[in-house]
């Protein structure tokens, strides 16, 4: 037994040794792929996971949208209120309600599968410029693209065969916009192509930040020497650009103005997981960090743990080139589309995708490179996070490897906070123009005035004329409500406010001529005019007859409470003075009550309104005044009326009656009057007066006329 343990042992040694001498001949045998550097690397300390950084799950249990209908999704961007994506398979697309993947353009040409994603096109990286509605992409194969959004027609301002600076861009991966129209972009490996990705995680760093002016249409080198630059943006004030360095666990700033312009020096280091893409909050606040993946000491990094060691991380390249080289060969002698996966998956990322930590999240930063908070994902629903947003309330989060949807989480209030600027700016035009067309709406209700607010209460309420809730109503039923309201110097008070602009002449006196004037402003212009006739008085009582029931019963009331109301005050001590006691005694009667027939309608519009609407009338009531007043008193409808006034004063009532009339069929729809008063009413004689004189009859001027 011991024999076998023994003879056990020693062919393990022996193996050992033949995979050291092995391993130690790749490693110094010069000229064995990959050809690049290998250097001791060393990082800062990771944060401890305390504190802000401990591990909430916030990003757990998350939504899967889209699903099947996109693969990859890598960098996010709004335009318009929609949602912008790129994907694994070339194109960018626009994500709609309904669950709609749009096509918005596509850099590469068609491909069979991912493995010819370089044929295909991969954009890592996209900023849309708004004023222009342009779109500048970064294709990790085909260089930095401009594209008009409404014309799709694209224009390459940067080609991947061109050297910067000594070298060739061989991942074009994120791109932002300054405020002075120059982008900057990075180049997240001067070696290595995307489909080789893994090699630029073992290699020393060779990735840069570039920009590219736009007016020289020419890109320099600003730094150099990153290990994997990624995501880039720019501060508020314009002053520096803060960029992702994936495999140094970091971001770094870079003043491109101000009196540090050209240095650099670090924002933060030490985070928890891979810095990927990085976005400004729209409050201003900070930035939003997509981390790839996380770890902690329980589960460490792989390649963290290596840095120190370059030839671990020349061995493990090397063993992964040696591998890929054979399929590489027999692909160019036998092309198959198997060889060309087994090579894509041997070189990419997703061949090392496994080995890291199930864990993923976003942190937020300030503009000082201070934690705010950490969202993290613990139950693989979200596997990998290239990049966040807020969009609809939830967190969309994107994954760059094999994810078929997008993920989506609700998002925590200190999030939401941090993007309302960006819902502030969605809703504000929407109500904008929605107060706009509400404007002229309210215009037009102005324009009708009282008619509208006394037509609805019409139906509702006909039995309390008198009341101020149906002040409100057209001018021309202002008249009518007037006459029952007007109670103790009731005759005169009624008949002003029926002839509002005309009240002034009604009766010849001159003291009642003056409070007629404040009864103008409150009634309207049409009415006033046919309604200036204390002297009537004695034509309401057969109106009396007519509707004495509704009117007798509001009348009292009214009274009572019509001395009360605003409008009422002014008219019936003006009028009482006008008009004769026993002119007053008689129209009190009649007058309220013949008023009730039309005041159904007519009472709803108390003198509340026409006193708004009167203001501008009082210009045109002077010219009323010498106008007779009768004819308000038969409370007639406004056609009657206007053929009682003679022929100068129906000029003046002409211009006005159209809008009265309106208002009066739409106050008196339900209840139309079409009594008319005969000969009963006083109507100003046009004839010249005759006195008979010794030498016999002689005429003289009539003074009504």
């Amino acid at each position: 037994m011991m024999g076998l343990i023994t003879g056990l042992i020693k062919k393990l040694l022996k193996l050992a040794l033949y995979i050291a001498v092995f391993a130690i001949a790749v490693v110094l045998i010069p000229n064995i792929p990959p050809y690049t550097k290998f250097s001791s690397i060393k990082l800062e300390p990771t944060k401890p996971r305390t504190g802000i950084l401990e591990s909430n799950g916030l990003l757990n249990n998350a939504e899967q949208l889209y699903k099947g209908k996109l693969l990859g999704p890598e960098a996010f961007q709004t335009f318009n209120g929609e949602l912008y994506t790129s994907l694994a398979t070339g194109e960018i697309v626009k994500l709609t309600a309904g669950g709609h993947v749009t096509f918005v353009t596509k850099i590469g040409q068609p491909c069979s599968g991912l493995a010819y994603e370089h044929i295909c096109g991969r954009p890592l990286g996209f900023v849309i410029d708004e004023k222009t509605k342009t779109l500048y992409v970064a294709d990790a194969y085909h260089g930095i693209w401009k594209v008009d959004l409404i014309t799709d027609k694209k224009q390459l301002l940067v080609s991947p065969q061109v050297e910067i600076q000594g070298k060739v861009p061989k991942i074009f991966n994120s791109i932002i916009l300054d405020k002075n129209g120059n982008l900057y972009w990075t180049d997240s490996s001067a070696d290595f192509y995307l489909k080789d990705g893994v090699f630029s995680t073992l290699a020393d760093p060779s990735g840069r930040l570039l920009q590219y002016n736009t007016a020289k249409n020419q890109s320099k080198v600003v730094l150099e020497n990153l290990w994997f630059p990624n995501g880039v943006v720019a501060s508020l004030d314009n002053q520096f650009i803060v960029v992702a360095e994936t495999f140094r666990y970091r971001l770094l700033k870079y003043y491109i103005d101000g009196p540090h312009k050209g240095n650099a020096e670090i924002f933060v280091s030490g985070l928890p997981g891979t810095p990927d893409n990085l976005r400004a909050l729209p409050d201003g606040s900070g930035i939003l960090v997509g981390l790839y993946t996380m770890f902690n000491d329980d589960n460490p990094l792989l390649t963290k743990s290596m840095s120190e060691t370059p030839h671990v991380r020349k061995l493990i390249a090397r063993l992964y080139r040696l591998i890929e080289l054979p399929f590489e060969y027999l692909n160019k002698v036998y092309p198959h589309f198997l060889f060309d996966e087994i090579t894509y998956y041997i070189g990419h990322f997703k061949s090392i995708s496994g080995l890291t930590p199930a864990f993923s999240g976003l942190l937020q930063l300030d503009w000082n490179g201070n934690i705010v908070a950490l969202y993290d994902n613990t139950d693989s629903t979200l596997g990998h996070i290239s990049d966040g947003i807020v969009y609809n309330g939830k967190i969309y989060t994107g994954s760059p490897n094999k994810q078929d949807f997008i993920g989506a989480v609700p998002a925590p209030p200190q999030l939401l906070r941090a993007f309302s600027k960006t819902v502030e700016t969605k809703e504000i035009p929407k109500t904008a123009s929605k107060i706009e067309q509400t404007k002229p709406v309210q215009k037009e209700a102005k324009v009708e005035k009282r008619e509208i607010k006394t037509e609805a209460p019409k139906p509702t309420e006909q039995h309390k004329p008198t009341q101020k809730q149906h002040e409100k109503k057209p001018t021309a039923e202002a008249p009518q409500k007037s006459q029952p309201t007007v109670q103790p110097p009731k005759p005169a008070a009624n008949i002003e406010p029926k002839t509002t602009s005309k009240p002034e002449t009604k009766p010849t006196p001159k003291p009642s001529s003056q409070p007629s004037k404040p009864e103008t402003k409150t009634t309207n212009k049409p009415e006033a005019k046919p309604t200036p006739k204390p002297e009537i008085k004695p034509t309401p009582k057969p109106e009396i007859k007519t509707t004495p029931k509704p009117e007798t019963k509001p009348t009292p009331k009214p009274e009572s409470k019509i001395p009360s109301k605003p409008e009422t005050k002014p008219t019936p001590k003006p009028e009482t003075k006008t008009t004769p006691k026993p002119e007053a005694k008689p129209t009190p009667k009649p007058e309220t009550k013949t008023i009730p027939p039309t005041s159904k309608p007519v009472t709803k519009p108390t003198t509340k309104p026409v006193t708004e609407s009167s203001k501008p009338e009082l210009k045109q009531t002077p010219d009323v005044k010498p106008t007779p007043k009768p004819e308000i008193k038969s409370s007639q409808t406004h056609k009657t009326e206007s053929a009682q006034v003679p022929d100068r004063k129906e000029n003046l009532v002409q211009k006005d009656t159209p809008k009265i009339r309106a208002g009066v069929k739409s106050a008196t729809q339900e209840i139309p009057i079409k009594e008319e008063i005969p000969s009963d009413t006083a109507k100003p004689n046009k004839e010249t007066l005759k006195v008979i004189k010794k030498d016999g009859p002689t005429e003289i001027p009539n003074p009504n006329l």
